[in-house]
């Protein structure tokens, strides 16, 4: 049996699928092949890797969130025409969408036994939860419900500062930096009447987002960080090893803020709606042979380019030329280009405008450093792993890789990495004695990250940029 999970028809459409023996064998999101981004339809090549004899699994209960889809009809235009039901046949199972996201963090953890762990989801909303605490059994311990919803305040504050809900909430993040939490107080009061009021958010905030847009940006971050403790701090009544998942498990700023309250924690590598394709497929997995961790080594599942890209080339090519684009191997499932689908600089210079200029990104807008494990507490303090998901505190001058509030998105490179960041890091340090790159998607805003060879061609033509494996 092949147990497949779909996540459609919202955002971020993805499809996974998992052996019998738990290997995710492969899973990636439609915008990938469609290169529409945010794609909220499977895209047809996916739909065609579907076997007769798998046991799929949608990520939500749809006939539950139709019963709530009156409630929500307020936020974002959604209502339930969106749902196409002739789709049904497509799978024979669902779960609560909460389910989905914690199944996508719980059944990937690192640690072994089950004892002392909690699964916490939070995003914008679900059928009609927003938030949740489970036991390792799944069992409901907490829930939140929409109008009560960390994720649909700031998606809306992100829409009222000019950018993309449901999908640029990062870069409110981001600005938050440059501004000071003044308005923390205006916000929390304007949340609050939100659950009454659908429109108290643009009454209350919109003159702000036009006036002080930094300062908004950092209050609501603020605020958001104090609610998101406030359910971190339930959880960890119920244990001491925390699995976190959904939308806003992306908020770096504020996981840096939680983690110490738990003697692990775990967040899923895709916690987005996307990375619920493996949730869904997971829990059906698990309830289906009595497993509890599925056999799974990293997020390099999607697109196999095929392609044997030279490290040494690479890194010569940013040692003499300060930049390039790489595209190798099995594309990353999720949000973050993670040394595969890269476009990587030699942080040694002040690269960031000319990175930001190829993106077509804001220039206050940070980048990550990857950089070796066996060198992050030299040059960095404070959280990290490999999936880009905390901030740390940077103790070197590489301004490029160093946000303007003196911190980074750091992506440690393990040694078992089975990315070609790690070589082409290794073949930069012996050039220059410096362990890291900036590390960015191979992509420009509003586009997909690049999935195959005729993107990254046209990525390298359309941007006048070397792309290793186009």
């Amino acid at each position: 049996m092949r147990y497949c999970g779909i996540s459609e028809d919202f955002h971020d459409a993805s499809i996974a699928f998992i052996e019998e023996d738990g290997t995710v064998s492969f899973a990636a999101e439609s915008e990938r092949y469609s290169k529409i981004k945010n794609d909220p339809q499977l895209h047809k090549y996916l739909c065609d890797m579907i076997r007769k004899t798998d046991l799929v699994t949608f990520y939500e209960d749809t006939s539950v969130r139709l019963e709530h889809a009156n409630k929500f009809s307020d936020v974002f235009n959604d209502n339930e025409n969106r749902f196409d039901r002739s789709k049904s046949y497509r799978y024979t199972k669902k779960h609560l969408h909460h389910v989905s996201h914690a199944a996508a963090a719980f059944y990937t953890r690192p640690w072994i036994s089950c004892d002392d762990t909690v699964l916490l989801t939070i995003d914008g909303y679900g059928e009609y939860q927003t938030a949740t605490i489970m036991n390792s059994n799944f069992d409901l311990l907490y829930e939140d419900v929409y109008p009560n919803s960390i994720g649909v305040v700031y998606a809306i504050v992100t829409n009222l500062l000019g950018y993309k809900a449901l999908e640029e909430e990062y870069i409110v993040m981001g600005m938050a930096s440059f501004g000071e939490p003044t308005l923390l107080d205006t916000v929390r009061n304007a949340a609050e009447e939100y659950k009454t009021d659908r429109k108290a958010l643009f009454n209350n905030l919109s003159d702000y987002a036009l006036d002080e847009p930094e300062n908004l940006a950092a209050s609501v971050q603020a605020w958001a960080e104090e609610e998101i403790l406030k359910l971190a701090t339930k959880a960890r009544k119920y244990g001491s090893k925390l699995c976190y998942s959904g939308g806003v498990a992306q908020n770096i700023m504020a996981n840096s803020k939680i983690i110490s309250s738990f003697d692990d924690m775990w967040i899923a590598a895709n916690p987005t709606d996307g990375g619920s394709s493996i949730g869904a497929a997971a829990r059906t997995w698990a309830l289906e042979t009595g497993n509890d961790r599925l056999n799974w080594k990293d997020n390099y599942l999607g697109f196999d380019a095929k392609n044997a890209t030279s490290p040494k080339k690479v890194a010569k090519w940013i040692f003499d030329n300060k930049y390039c684009g790489v595209m190798n191997g099995p594309a990353e499932f999720g949000p973050r280009a993670l040394g595969n689908r890269s476009l990587l600089a030699n942080p040694i210079y002040d690269i960031k405008d000319t990175v930001n200029k190829i993106k077509r990104r804001q220039p206050f807008r940070p980048f990550a450093p990857a950089i070796l494990e066996e060198f992050a507490d030299e040059y960095f303090s404070g959280p990290m792993n490999e999936y880009m998901q905390y901030t740390a505190i940077a103790k070197h001058d590489y301004k490029s890789v160093t946000h303007v509030d003196g911190t980074a998105r750091v992506q440690i490179v393990r040694k078992d990495s089975r990315s070609i960041l790690r070589p082409i890091l290794e073949e930069f340090y012996e050039l220059t004695k410096v362990p890291m790159l900036l590390n960015t998607s191979l992509n420009v805003r509003g586009k997909p990250i690049c999935n195959d060879k005729y993107d990254a061609k046209l990525f390298e033509v359309t941007n006048g940029t070397k792309v290793f494996g186009s």
